[in-house]
């Protein structure tokens, strides 16, 4: 068994430069455990931020994450973040 990916199924499961376009804080991954959650996001200028309960980010607090999203908190409310599809 290989753990490498043919070039012809990396090509279709991939689209290049879907996150650079966003201008927005993106929700690009969530790991962890259920008592330990944390997740990594992505600026609108590309930096990557590791986030756990109770951090803050550039849209709010983070006072919610399961396992597809992350609730931020601000002056103006909640908003939840999804992964891309």
């Amino acid at each position: 068994m290989t753990s490498r990916t043919s070039s012809k199924v990396a090509g279709l499961a991939t689209e290049t430069g879907v996150l650079k376009k966003r201008s927005r804080l993106t929700l690009i991954g969530v790991m962890g455990s259920k008592s330990a959650p944390r997740a990594l996001l992505m600026t609108g200028s590309g930096r990557t931020l590791r986030v756990q309960l109770g951090d803050r980010t550039p849209s709010g607090k983070v006072i919610a994450i399961d396992g597809q999203s992350i609730v931020l908190h601000s002056g103006q409310g909640a908003t939840r973040l999804s992964m891309p599809r």
